[in-house]
């Protein structure tokens, strides 16, 4: 069964980043043209997005070979029903 995750998204560049809860911990992922990346399980909303965007600055430095200015930590907001479904068995 499909379900909506509960949570906050932000963009960096032109990937989209989420934080969502479940359960008692925070599930990080990241995804874009061509990218599907799943981060590890954080305790806390703060350090999922810090994972989150730490997770994304890594992937543009080491896989598209980018240097990157410093940037502020981009915005986030609060999920919808329709940005990120998962399979639940």
């Amino acid at each position: 069964m499909f379900r909506c995750m509960t949570g906050f998204k932000a963009q960096y560049q032109d990937l989209t980043l989420l934080a969502v809860s479940e359960f008692n911990e925070w599930k990080v992922l990241m995804y874009g043209p061509g990218v599907i990346c799943h981060g590890t399980h954080q305790f806390s909303e703060a350090k999922a997005k810090q994972h989150a965007v730490d997770l994304a600055r890594h992937y543009v430095q080491e896989r598209r070979h980018e240097s990157l200015p410093e940037v502020a930590d981009p915005e986030w907001s609060p999920t919808s029903y329709d940005d990120w479904l998962v399979w639940t068995g």
